[in-house]
């Protein structure tokens, strides 16, 4: 893989070693490799995070949302939720299951706070059971979030991130309740009163996710959140695009267009450095570069998948469990009541594993894919879109990299 930057320096990528090199490099770009030898497991060693679907019900309707009935193999919003009865069997799972100690436990949707003294009575029989060994994270769209309960949640320790999509007008284009409203305005109030009352704890401990649908939004949305009186400097924890939806077509990118888009967004941020949207939007694209490990493979990489090396489980309304909470949930991997089911766990890595052998065994991306099990559901013509935008957005990674670097924007 090789890239050229703006100075026309040329950089070659190896991934046999993870080097990068300066000049052309050939005999770097035309490797042939093999993953090792799927091998059967029967524990999760680096298990230390369970999250839990409370309910699949919520008060919102974001367009875009995986929930939402347009995308396939997904679960629609529903009713089910966990109950009180169900908390003893949840608990004994955990304690059974956890590998590290102090272990985490989130809280997930549907809209958790819809079911508020359910999620207390959680945290309550936790903090009996493990005192100081747990920790706890909610995930929430902040239209719940009043003053008695943020305050009880800071008590509590609890890590908070909300979903916070732009400014109002970004915001508000996806983010709706039931009626159609805006949603903006109350998560707003709700991160209004964590920065004016628990300002250390905000920084600390609460966390923005938001989504970006459109590239084209990020440089006004960059400009609307730096003049945002809240949000100017509260940087995003994570900036997600949009999940493939193969139900409404997804394209191929080409490259050339993807390198003008990003080359005129980052020379935005060379102007504007001070832009903290812009910022983490730049250093979550180059962060895999930047920790890459720096080690001779030979021809067999290491296969990368999650299983078994994950480090979280999730747990749905049902009880059952699945590898993350993006997985489509046709792929149970067992059930709080009965535990995990190995066969069925081994089963399903080793048929991502057959899906991976043959066509990655030329990629360019094979140690730097960010594809995983949850592409267990494509078939092989969607895969091939999949994997093609991959090496794409790889290879973007790969010129930001080099660029900042050599415009001086990576410390």
């Amino acid at each position: 893989m090789q890239i050229v930057t703006s100075k026309g320096n040329t950089y070659t990528y190896s991934p046999r070693t993870n080097e990068i090199v300066f000049g052309e490099g050939a005999n770097m770009c035309n490797e042939t490799f093999s993953f090792k030898p799927f091998v059967a497991f029967h524990e999760l060693p680096n298990l230390d995070a369970f999250i839990i679907n409370i309910t699949e019900q919520c008060n919102l309707r974001c367009s875009y949302c995986c929930y939402s009935g347009i995308y396939e193999n997904t679960r629609t919003h529903g009713k089910k939720s966990i109950t009180e009865d169900d908390i003893p069997i949840l608990l004994k799972f955990i304690d059974d299951h956890a590998a590290k100690f102090p272990f985490n436990i989130s809280f997930y949707g549907g809209e958790p706070l819809l079911f508020y003294e359910l999620l207390k009575s959680i945290i309550l029989q936790a903090e009996k059971r493990w005192d100081k060994n747990v920790n706890f994270y909610i995930a929430t769209n902040g239209t719940l979030l009043n003053h008695e309960r943020i305050d009880w949640l800071v008590g509590h320790h609890v890590m908070i991130a909300i979903s916070v999509d732009g400014t109002e007008t970004f915001h508000d284009r996806y983010r709706k309740t039931l009626k159609g409203e805006g949603s903006f305005a109350k998560a707003y109030a709700a991160l209004a009163y964590l920065k004016q009352y628990f300002p250390e704890y905000t920084k600390e401990k609460v966390l923005i996710l938001t989504t970006v649908a459109s590239f084209q939004d990020l440089a006004p949305l960059a400009e609307s959140w730096h003049q945002d009186p809240i949000l100017h400097d509260m940087a995003p924890t994570t900036i997600s695009a949009l999940a493939p939806n193969f139900r409404e077509g997804v394209a191929k990118r080409e490259w050339t267009e993807v390198l003008e888009s990003h080359e005129k967004l980052l020379n935005l941020y060379e102007a504007h450095r001070d832009r903290i949207f812009l910022k983490a939007y730049f250093n979550e694209c180059v962060m895999n570069w930047i920790k890459r490990p720096i080690m001779d493979v030979g021809n067999e990489v290491p296969f990368s998948t999650c299983l078994p090396l994950n480090d979280k489980i999730f747990i749905d309304s049902y009880g059952k469990l699945h590898v993350c909470e993006k997985i489509s949930n046709l792929f149970s991997i067992g059930s709080v009541k009965d535990g995990i089911d190995w066969e069925g766990a081994n089963e399903l890595a080793f048929s991502y594993y057959n899906k991976r052998t043959e066509r990655c065994k030329q990629c360019p991306a094979i140690r730097m894919c960010s594809l995983c099990l949850t592409s267990t559901e494509f078939n092989e013509e969607q895969m091939d879109v999949l994997c093609h935008n991959e090496c794409i957005y790889t290879k973007i990674n790969f010129w930001l990299f080099c660029e900042m670097a050599e415009r001086g924007l990576i410390a």
